[in-house]
């Protein structure tokens, strides 16, 4: 592994324009108070700038995480202290005096708190963070290869998702990538599985993390990683594979933030329906944003939120099949998928906003809401559960009118093929380009009016075709069969349900 990782790094640092690596070490406090991070970067005499991103990809809100750094430092190789200067709140200009390389010091202080993502959080016994709201970039470097080196206490463990040099020390090809991988150490549960051919662990912690069962969760997440990668092609897109898991004793649920080769998750320990869909929209955003994502979300710009019309598909598609994928491959039944549909319905229908706001404008406009910091639903339509439904009468649209020629399973595949082995995101023209390529060219007009206007949609007179009818129960959405649906209804919706196919395939942990 040592020899394989280090003509890695130096085929990475003869491929880049900026070859010397940035070298990182994280030291943390042994009574989880803090941590500090060193950051030595060759300068060959220069002045640098030191930035902190002032947002996380994937969670779309502004953060200004500069605030929260404490004793910056600047050191040459001789140990003097360099001048600084702190021009902006996320930037730090540093005068080297000549220095051949700069060790940028200083500490972060973790806040003691749970939660899904934990951005940078800890308790009694971990650590856990997201690269961006820790580690500082060096201005016009972002592409330069990165190492980062654990000093932690004999005790500890360590859990983070890139490839290892030792036990300790690991390589990214870039700032992104280091940034991309969030960290979890200390004492925590482990567990692991393989699938693919690639090894994939479990770092739990959180309040109920003893209650959490593990081999549930194994089996759950193993099901999820068959399952979305089976749907994508078979290929894993990764070489190893972490779930960061903070487990609670709260009611069946599950989300957080996807990452290229992890994931940051909230899981309740009832671990039903919901705690899979949750943890399956975080595993396949390893493809869709991951990966198909438009030209706004990468390489990234930290110092403001993107600004792309597509989150309506980035998150509510991706929702879309975290509900779908469960039930096309047999984890759960046909009442639990028409109680999803329903669910979705009835959160989009309850926002008035819907007839003023377009699904395009929720997504294109994100950074102007709650007063510049960002927030999915900050006009008045979550662009969620919006995708979600519109992802279902997308594909239920396209196979009706190419009699199950074509879905939008087409739509996703063509959109790996397009941005796959780290090719340039997708421009904004190109959701509507490949839903008439799969469609025809009336799909046009229903992309226009669905996505880029505001107002109704076409719910009832969508899923009619697929032999589904919409009622309501007192204050209840509900989704239901037709009694008397025809043979090209049932066709049509069997192979919407299962896919080309024509199954549901029963994957391990499914009875």
């Amino acid at each position: 592994m040592l020899s394989c990782t280090l003509l890695l790094l130096t085929a990475l640092t003869q491929s880049n324009r900026n070859p010397e690596p940035i070298q990182y070490q994280v030291t943390p406090a042994s009574d989880f108070n803090s941590v500090k991070i060193d950051i030595t970067v060759p300068c060959s005499g220069e002045t640098i700038d030191v930035i902190m991103p002032n947002w996380t990809p994937g969670y779309y809100v502004l953060e200004n995480y500069g605030q929260t750094l404490d004793n910056l430092t600047a050191a040459g190789e001789d140990g003097e202290q360099r001048p600084i200067s702190h021009p902006k709140p996320d930037t730090w200009h540093i005068d080297t005096l000549g220095a051949q390389s700069i060790t940028v010091s200083y500490t972060r202080a973790v806040a003691h708190q749970t939660g899904p993502i934990g951005m940078f959080s800890s308790d009694s016994e971990t650590i856990h963070y997201g690269g961006p709201s820790t580690y500082l970039y060096v201005s016009g470097r972002n592409q330069n290869p990165c190492t980062v080196e654990f000093k932690l206490p004999p005790d500890w463990k360590i859990s983070v998702g890139l490839d290892p040099i030792t036990p300790t020390t690991f390589i990214a090809k870039n700032y992104d990538a280091l940034a991309d991988n969030p960290v979890t150490m200390g004492n925590f549960r482990t567990a692991n599985y393989q699938a693919r051919s690639v090894d994939h662990l479990l770092a739990v912690r959180g309040p109920a993390r003893d209650k959490l069962d593990l081999t549930k969760t194994l089996k759950m997440t193993q099901f999820i990683t068959e399952s979305a990668t089976d749907f994508l092609g078979g290929t894993a897109p990764y070489s190893r594979y972490v779930w960061h898991i903070w487990a609670a004793d709260t009611r069946d649920g599950a989300g957080g933030l996807e990452h290229a080769t992890s994931s940051q998750d909230f899981l309740s320990i009832v671990q039903g329906p919901a705690s899979v869909r949750g943890m399956t929209h975080e595993y396949f955003h390893l493809w869709n944003v991951k990966r198909i994502r438009s030209a706004a979300l990468g390489p990234f710009d930290y110092s403001q939120l993107p600004r792309t019309g597509a989150l309506w598909w980035l998150e509510g598609v991706t929702d879309y099949y975290a509900s779908l994928i469960p039930h096309r491959y047999g984890w759960y039944g046909d009442e639990e998928y028409l109680t999803d549909i329903a669910s979705n319905i009835s959160a989009i229908r309850s926002r008035k906003e819907r007839l003023t706001v377009s699904p395009f404008e929720s997504s294109n406009r994100v950074a102007e809401t709650s007063n510049g910091r960002g927030n999915s639903n900050g006009f008045g339509v979550d662009y969620y559960p919006t995708g979600w439904v519109l992802g279902m009468l997308l594909d239920i649209e396209i196979r009706a009118r190419t009699n199950n020629a074509h879905s939008l399973d087409d739509v996703e595949f063509a959109l790996f093929e397009l941005c796959k082995d780290d090719k340039p995101g997708f421009e904004e023209g190109e959701l509507r380009r490949q839903i008439i390529k799969f469609g025809g060219s009336e799909m046009a007009s229903l992309f226009d009016k669905w996505v880029m206007q505001p107002g109704e949609l076409p719910v009832e007179q969508t899923l009619a075709k697929v032999g589904l009818q919409v009622s309501t129960e007192g204050n209840r959405t509900v989704v239901s069969f037709y009694t008397k649906a025809t043979d090209e209804q049932v066709q049509l919706r069997e192979k919407w349900f299962f896919g080309k196919k024509m199954r549901p395939t029963k994957l391990l942990g499914t009875d």
